[in-house]
């Protein structure tokens, strides 16, 4: 039975192992979606500067059109005015450039103050696709990283896995039974330290009876309370020294 014990030590070590290659793994996706999202951020904001830009170079277009146009029709209005014969009509020829003069200088406002706002809208265009193309290249660069590391995890868990299926055939079927039953309830820490009667797994009481079963190695017993099998800290003994156990 003793011996049984030594084996638990071994596949609690082993278990531990797996469990934070386990944890790693499952972080690494985690990590990636954050980066992605970053840049999801960082893309939003471009094309938001972008579509400012745009809109205002439009408006800037639109009003220098309207400009010219208007530059066009005081032009020929003047033009006609000294073609009046009447007065009537030299004053309504100079009202309609007076119009067009007043409509003229609105323009050349509005276009001076989009011509004004649109280097404001390049600068943080330019500084947007800047931020942009950096965070794409990290996000790229790490996600590389991530899928490295993802690989090697894996690769060393599926190793682990198999020393352990070997580890758990060193255990009698009844204990092995137990083993799995409880691993697959815990959620993969099926094996924990009992300590002065307690359980370190739960920090709960465990019956003084159970304890010294446990401590002089007479049998296999779950925490009442968590349901893992307890083992003493004497069980955890390096894995090579139990490597050639025999049951």
């Amino acid at each position: 039975m003793k011996t049984q014990y030594r084996v638990l030590g071994k596949l609690k070590r082993l278990d531990e192992k797996l469990y934070r290659l386990q944890t790693e793994l499952e972080r690494i996706p985690e990590e990636i979606k954050k980066l992605e999202a970053k840049l999801v951020q960082h893309k939003e904001e471009f094309g938001l500067h972008k579509n400012n830009f745009e809109t205002t170079e439009k408006t800037l277009r639109k009003a220098e059109l309207d400009l010219k146009e208007k530059e066009d029709f005081i032009q020929k209005s003047e033009g006609k005015m000294m073609e009046c014969k009447t007065n009537e009509e030299y004053q309504a020829a100079q009202k309609e450039i007076e119009g067009f003069k007043t409509e003229k200088n609105k323009l050349e406002e509005i276009a001076l103050t989009m011509m004004n706002g649109i280097e404001g809208h390049r600068t943080l265009l330019k500084n947007a696709e800047a931020m942009f193309k950096e965070q794409e290249s990290f996000t790229n660069k790490e996600k590389k990283e991530y899928e490295e590391a993802s690989q090697k995890l894996l690769k060393s868990y599926e190793e682990q896995g198999q020393q352990k299926e070997g580890i758990v055939s060193q255990l009698s079927p009844e204990t092995s039974s137990l083993y799995r039953k409880v691993f697959a309830l815990t959620k993969g820490i099926a094996i924990c330290l009992t300590e002065n009667s307690g359980c370190l797994g739960c920090n709960m009481k465990i019956r003084p009876q159970l304890f010294n079963e446990i401590l002089g190695g007479k049998a296999i017993h779950r925490c009442p309370s968590c349901g893992r099998i307890l083992i003493t800290a004497s069980s955890e003994v390096d894995e090579n020294n139990i490597a050639d156990a025999q049951i």
